[in-house]
């Protein structure tokens, strides 16, 4: 796949599914935009990149995606940089506790739904209002859900909650924007060795999670397929794809 001359903004880039993504962009030729809320990895991230890519073609932002004001600094210099936007790849995400609803503590509630709901939103937002203003107008929007995102005990009711409403604004953006050259899709990876891991390092409501194994499958996917997935569904070859959940599980909603 080849996508010269494109601009791609991904977010929670600066390791594991996002990482994996944004390098597959510049292996195939686009210019990146990578942002993360942590500096340290970022840096890394961005020097490797500049390595072996370039300056030119790549944009690094310590970036809060909680925070709308953070939010608008990346995506203006994005547009600075680059001059325009041609893939929003909304792939930050948070996992829970396992917590059902009657366990979960609202500070829990309140991050996870900033983090893979609220955030994706406001880069939706952007992100579509960019497309329609830039000359050819158009653009593509990948929102990295989950299998979590259909399948109701494989979490708890915080990240359920978020990418079941993840899937719905992908599908609400692919209906709205057809007509204006405007695609979202979203893809919905299974199990993965990823950052968002770190989020469940203590904590875990030992209820919610012995339900939630009962549906698990074993294997994990390697981030470098499911990037080549997002890749595929941006590109023209999938230019009949709009609104779809492109699982990437292993089989796992198929249990």
């Amino acid at each position: 796949m080849d996508f010269s001359g494109k601009v791609v903004l991904v977010t929670g880039s600066a390791g594991g599914l996002g990482k994996a993504i944004a390098e597959a962009y510049l292996n195939a030729g686009a210019k990146v935009s990578i942002c993360d809320i942590n500096q340290d990895r970022l840096n890394v991230t961005a020097g490797e990149f500049k390595r072996t890519h370039g300056n030119d073609k790549l944009l690094a932002t310590a970036t809060d995606v909680t925070n709308e004001t953070s939010v608008n600094e990346v995506f203006t210099k994005t547009i600075e940089k680059f001059g325009r936007l041609d893939i929003m790849v909304n792939n930050a995400g948070i996992a829970d506790k396992f917590d059902p609803v009657g366990d979960v503590d609202r500070s829990l509630w309140d991050r996870v739904l900033a983090i893979n709901l609220t955030a994706p939103f406001l880069f939706c937002k952007l992100a579509v209002n960019q497309f329609l203003a830039q000359e050819p107008a158009g653009g593509i929007i990948v929102n990295i859900a989950s299998v979590a995102s259909l399948k109701t005990a494989i979490a708890g009711a915080a990240y359920t909650a978020s990418k079941h409403g993840l899937l719905g604004l992908t599908k609400n953006t692919a209906a709205m924007y057809n007509a204006k050259n405007i695609r979202a899709v979203a893809v919905l990876p299974g199990g993965m060795q990823t950052n968002i891991v770190d989020a469940m390092a203590t904590g875990m409501n030992a209820e919610g999670y012995a339900v939630a194994q009962k549906q698990m499958i074993q294997s994990l996917n390697d981030v470098r397929d499911v990037a080549q997935t997002v890749l595929f569904y941006s590109s023209p070859s999938a230019k009949g794809s709009n609104g779809a959940a492109v699982s990437v599980d292993g089989g796992w909603l198929s249990f």
